[in-house]
């Protein structure tokens, strides 16, 4: 039940990162500023780790 939880939590983690840099691009747009193009192959977040005292 305790891996679920982590996943979850990270689900809504990259989901927040996504949208505050697709909002912070737009927020650029509309100050008449060219964002720079985004690297899509490489992770800006880091691999969930499970602490081994948590695992049974």
């Amino acid at each position: 039940m305790w891996s679920i939880t982590m996943l979850t939590t990270e689900m809504k983690r990259q989901a927040f990162l996504k949208l505050r840099t697709e909002n912070y691009r737009a927020s650029l747009r509309l100050e008449g500023l060219e964002p720079r193009p985004v690297k899509t192959n490489k992770s800006t977040a880091k691999p969930v780790e499970l602490k081994a005292k948590h695992v049974r």
